[in-house]
């Protein structure tokens, strides 16, 4: 009977043109998204790899002999642009993707102009990952809102009960019709467009891209199946079809717009980040004073003179074998950057309380939970962005401690401008290389918001079964 009641499911979707009509729509809107984003990521990736070229050629043919010099001419390097960012771009219009590297100065990462703001805060870039979470739920909800109210008001559920179903047959061959159909269209629309990101030769694709590719199909899948489930229960529950079509459109409202929103409004109140302004008053002062505010500048300076008098058995500076200004100058890099992480980790933490605080909302909100684990899979998140930083601010404190080291390696008697560093020398600067975290390490960063969202699938498959057993026929 279930095989049976299914079948006319099916046959009744193909006869309407539901099931067709729902294949197009989505295969329409993912292949403008698809084109929009990979076209973009394309430009942005080309571009990025042209600048590192550039930075980097610069530097290897730099005129400059004096280290101090060239590590003042600096350099820039550029975030590289994930394959899959072309499905879902997450904070890559917000976060930046280029750092300036040079001497005494910690630049920040640079962000770039955010193009036509008021649409990106309404509704946010059109990408394939934002058709699956905002505009697939809708047509589940279009396609299911009356499906088990329909047999009501057309008097088909009292003849398919007369014949020898069940209301629990019924319902289970609208879910199963409904759940195969969705998850189709969706696998569908997916296969058609990923696939040509990897004969692209802008990137390097690895297993666990593959990896990251399934999950997020997955991942999706979950998504728009609780969706369906949801949507079938609502349909059994309600006393008519406006009313199921209230409800569902009620919960999309909710879900994928005023949470979301309401949500991270509340976290910024609860968990406010500090001005710039501010952060950057208490970074000049904890350098000039120390960050405990009794060791001034000159005090470490001369802690640093003392402890290499001592190291090179000196007893005077002009007996020192090598260059104090460069030991001097490292030295004070150190504890910049000493001070720059202790403000960032506390900013960092004010964050990490900013996404907990989104986390337990991923357990009233399974779009919360959806949109976090697809930045995080396809490189866009936070996680990946600060990665990211800490990688380049380690290269960065690295590329500064090698020509202070060559300019060190002087004597006393010369300045900065009497040490040669060749080009040869600066070539053998290595380039800056970056490694995404491992698939591991960005599940083990999301398993909150996986629970969430395993939850409300089992949650949304208990309360259909409870709904089944009190679903009314007339």
């Amino acid at each position: 009977m279930l095989l049976l009641l299914t079948t006319k499911e099916w046959l009744t979707g193909l006869r309407t043109y539901t099931l067709p009509a729902a294949l197009l729509i989505m295969i329409l809107l993912m292949g403008i998204a698809f084109a929009r984003t990979h076209h973009q990521a394309a430009q942005t990736m080309r571009a990025r790899q042209t600048a590192n070229l550039h930075f980097r050629q610069q530097w290897e043919q730099l005129q400059t002999g004096d280290p101090h010099s060239a590590a003042h001419f600096g350099t820039y390097i550029f975030k590289p642009v994930s394959l899959l960012s072309s499905f879902d771009n997450g904070m890559e219009h917000f976060t930046g993707s280029s750092l300036r590297i040079e001497a005494h100065q910690q630049h920040s990462m640079a962000t770039p102009a955010l193009r036509v703001a008021d649409t990106y805060l309404r509704f946010g870039a059109l990408t394939p990952a934002n058709v699956l979470l905002l505009f697939l739920p809708l047509l589940i909800i279009f396609a299911c809102y009356n499906s088990y109210l329909q047999e009501k008001s057309t008097g088909t559920l009292k003849l398919l009960l007369i014949q020898g179903s069940t209301q629990t047959h019924i319902i289970r061959s609208k879910v199963k019709y409904q759940l195969t159909a969705i998850n189709g269209i969706l696998l569908v629309s997916l296969l058609m467009y990923l696939p040509l990101l990897f004969i692209s030769d802008l990137y390097t694709t690895t297993i666990s891209t593959y990896m990251r590719l399934l999950l997020l199909i997955l991942i999706y899948a979950i998504y728009v199946s609780i969706f369906v489930l949801l949507a079938v229960a609502v349909s059994a529950f309600a006393r008519n079809a406006r009313q199921s079509l209230l409800l569902l459109t009620g919960i999309w409202l909710c879900w994928n717009i005023m949470v979301p929103r309401l949500g991270a409004g509340i976290a910024a109140e609860q968990y406010p980040l500090p001005s710039r302004y501010w952060l950057q008053e208490k970074i000049e002062k904890a350098i000039k004073t120390g960050i405990d505010g009794h060791s001034s500048r000159e005090q470490r300076q001369q802690q640093v003179i003392d402890a290499t008098l001592q190291q090179y058995h000196a007893e005077s500076i002009e007996q020192l074998p090598v260059n104090l200004n460069a030991i001097l100058m490292q030295a004070s890099e150190d504890y910049t950057q000493m001070v720059y992480d202790t403000y960032a980790a506390k900013t960092d933490s004010i964050i990490q309380a900013q996404n907990t605080f989104n986390s337990y909302l991923a357990f009233i909100d399974p779009y919360m939970a959806v949109h976090s684990i697809s930045m995080d899979l396809c490189g866009t998140g936070y996680l990946q962005q600060q990665h990211f930083y800490k990688a380049a601010s380690a290269y960065r404190n690295d590329f500064i401690r090698r020509l202070n080291h060559l300019l060190a390696t002087a004597s006393q008697q010369e300045d900065a401008q009497q040490v040669a560093a060749t080009t040869a020398f600066y070539r053998t600067m290595p380039a800056f290389q970056y490694t995404p975290p491992e698939l591991g390490f960005v599940l083990q960063h999301q398993w909150p918001m996986i629970a969430a969202l395993l939850a409300w699938l089992i949650i949304s498959i208990c309360l259909l079964q409870i709904i089944t057993h009190y679903a009314s026929v007339e």
